[in-house]
């Protein structure tokens, strides 16, 4: 189990036995913890105005801490250590776009550090059993005078969706079906079907990768800091001539429980004249 650590001196590792997830804190120097905290950890990372200037920018928040009681100890190393229970292990979330703007979601261990930068520890794991889709509506339709689009759904075991887009009568130019996955404030939609007329039956499968990973990190993190992270989760990232990153189209780590899903069946009319159908989606276990 790798672990990439922005924090000089800190390192950390997990282990899972009888159902409970541990996480272990190693430090060189002393912590002298004031606080340590278990819970949703979350990254916000967007740019900042100032007048006519911006900045990037990394938020680091725990908008539902539990505080644990925590024993700083001696190990065999001479090194420091602490240890805290995750109370709710999750998958991870990811989703980044454009010029490095996006959200990160993962448990996390955040411990509050006297007259120090905090230290801060994600659990970036993969999905580790089977997930299942479901949809609030199993069908969606849209319609103008005699014309008419429908689309119908079928969710299969292995969270995969299999559907049929169908098209009737002439007053619709085309029939596009997209899903738009939202994490945190920042969404991405994806177009999966598009059909001018008949009927096309098509697969959907969710973005799957294998990852567990324990970041740790100070009270943020620098924009080179991401773009090694990003670039380790397998993000294609690039670097500009003035060094700032950005990311090749929308980058979703994996699809899951995270994320929340709207599938959406647009009839095309003319320009910016579309009837519209939706319905919510999410992944359970």
């Amino acid at each position: 189990m790798p672990s990439l650590s922005f924090c000089k001196g800190v390192d950390a590792s997990y282990s899972i036995a009888a159902g409970e997830t541990i996480v272990e804190i190693r430090s060189s120097s002393k912590l002298n913890a004031k606080a340590v905290n278990v819970g949703t950890g979350q990254m916000v990372f967007h740019w900042v105005n100032y007048g006519k200037s911006s900045s990037w920018k990394c938020d680091i928040s725990m908008p539902d801490p539990t505080a644990v009681q925590v024993e700083e100890t001696v190990g065999a190393d001479g090194s420091q250590k602490l240890e805290a229970e995750l109370k709710n292990v999750f998958p991870a979330g990811l989703l980044l776009q454009g010029q490095m703007v996006g959200t990160l979601v993962a448990p996390a261990v955040h411990i509050n550090v006297p007259w120090m930068r905090d230290v801060w520890v994600f659990l970036v794991r993969s999905p580790w059993f089977p997930l299942k889709f479901q949809l609030d509506q199993p069908a969606l339709s849209v319609q103008h005078d005699a014309s008419r689009i429908s689309a119908s759904f079928g969710a299969s075991a292995d969270g995969s969706l299999a559907a049929q887009l169908t098209v009737d009568g002439t007053d619709f130019k085309k029939a596009t079906l997209a899903v738009k996955r939202t994490l945190g404030s920042y969404s991405s939609e994806e177009v999966i079907c598009e059909v001018e007329g008949g009927s096309q039956a098509f697969a959907w499968k969710p973005i799957a990768r294998n990852f567990d990973l324990l970041l740790v990190t100070g009270e943020t993190m620098s924009e080179a800091e991401l773009l090694k992270l990003a670039d380790g989760l397998g993000a294609k990232t690039s670097r500009g001539l003035l060094g700032l990153g950005s990311v090749e189209g929308d980058f979703v780590l994996c699809d899951g429980p995270g994320m929340s899903y709207t599938w959406i069946l647009r009839g095309h009319r003319g320009l910016m004249e579309n009837v519209v159908d939706q319905t919510n989606a999410r992944f359970t276990w």
